[in-house]
């Protein structure tokens, strides 16, 4: 085998080489990028599971208070509207909770929401 032949072989596995580690970096890339790509679709999903979440409770204890179906419907659609307004609705009790509810009513009626 002459000189020249070895270093024509040398270079192509140095070449293969340096293909297989472009190729590994890629496969790296594609995979980071799947990743992050499959965290997003996630918090997409998540956020609309949240947005669709079933708050009978809620309802439940609108129909406890005695309100008109109408009334039930409107306040459960401003209650559900803002997160905060959900979470002061269920920390009230159920005294406080009536009146809170009535004052919402009063603001949507005043166009105050």
């Amino acid at each position: 085998m002459s000189i020249r032949q070895d270093s024509t072989g040398q270079s192509q596995v140095s070449q293969k080489k340096r293909k297989r580690n472009d190729e590994d970096k890629i496969m790296l890339a594609l995979d980071k990028l799947f990743e992050e790509s499959g965290k997003r679709m996630q918090a997409v999903t998540n956020a609309i599971v949240k947005g669709n979440e079933d708050r009978s409770d809620i309802a439940k204890e609108l129909k406890k208070m005695g309100l008109s179906v109408l009334d039930r419907i409107e306040a459960l659609k401003i209650i559900l509207d803002k997160p905060q307004n959900i979470s002061l609705f269920m920390s009230l009790d159920d005294e406080v909770r009536k009146v809170y509810v009535e004052n919402l009513l009063a603001g949507t009626a005043r166009g105050s929401t």
